[in-house]
């Protein structure tokens, strides 16, 4: 006779890597509030991670369970549904052109990661997360970077062409992408929004003004009313009903961080070399982040 495996447990408690300004990391949080599950955010992955996985986010840990690095498995985890490979294509081409957009300005790609908050109760913890988060940071600036010079920026006609594509998904009546209620494809397409308004760009724009996307305007705001009380609702400002940005890292502590991006650069033969080589040892274990 055919074995089932039994349902997972709820986790008690789920710890999250990765910062905010990712939209995978966001999908988990965003499930993790639905849910209503407490957990914790760190932006500096544990050593036993950072040695499997480099600064690869977002990774989440169900109690004593082992690591997870897929956003899809995280929320499989969590209980929500799949989402099918068109979802899956359009999502990916969504979340390119907008990657490309967030180093246009070095400055406000730096100064906004400034503002994330650590999630670790000890202030030293904190202190130390702030210092060697910059890492991730320099590493996210290279990759984009070096992407946007190999590849051409979306205009913003053919942004509003791609997301026609859930403009039509939407056509069907439904509040949310899947249904009644978000599941994995509104999740992850509503923290490619949170993505989008965390380093303002030419994606952002079209969502807010193209005159062809008024079904997804409507979603949209139907997630912002949903997740009002969520911590990290970055399209508070831009979309009804109009919402504070996430609170930021308390001032005292942000010195750390720009402590630890004049490290980074002051190391630039380390830091660029740890950056190739982390980015190849990902490529090479097939791993993506996403």
């Amino acid at each position: 006779m055919p074995t089932h495996n039994p349902p997972p447990t709820t986790p008690t408690h789920v710890r999250v890597y990765g910062g905010d300004h990712s939209p995978w990391v966001q999908s988990i949080l965003l499930g993790l509030h639905e849910k209503g599950l407490p957990h914790t955010v760190v932006t500096v992955p544990p050593l036993a991670l950072f040695l499997d996985s480099g600064i690869l986010m977002p990774a989440a840990k169900f109690d004593d369970e082992p690591w997870l690095l897929d956003s899809a498995q995280i929320l499989a985890r969590l209980g929500f549904s799949p989402v099918e490979e068109r979802d899956r294509s359009a999502l990916r081409r969504a979340f390119g052109s907008g990657a490309l957009e967030r180093t246009a300005s070095a400055w406000d790609f730096w100064h906004r990661w400034s503002y994330l908050r650590d999630g670790n109760p000890s202030l030293a913890r904190r202190l130390w997360n702030h210092t060697w988060r910059a890492f991730a940071v320099f590493y996210f600036f290279t990759v984009i970077t070096l992407a946007r010079r190999s590849n051409s920026e979306r205009t913003s006609e053919q942004l509003g062409a791609d997301y026609s594509y859930w403009e039509a998904r939407l056509s069907a009546g439904t509040d949310f992408l899947s249904g009644d209620a978000p599941e994995t494809v509104d999740l992850q397409l509503f923290g490619q929004i949170q993505m989008f308004a965390s380093i303002p760009g030419r994606s952002l724009s079209v969502l807010c003004e193209d005159a062809e996307l008024p079904r997804l305007r409507g979603w949209i705001e139907r997630m912002q009313s949903r997740f009002s009380g969520y911590g990290h609702l970055y399209s508070g400002p831009y979309f009804e009903p109009r919402l504070p940005d996430p609170e930021p890292c308390p001032v005292a502590e942000r010195p750390f961080y720009w402590l630890g991006c004049t490290l980074m650069w002051l190391a630039l033969p380390l830091t660029l070399g740890a950056t190739f080589f982390l980015a190849d040892r990902i490529g090479k274990k097939g791993l993506r982040g996403v």
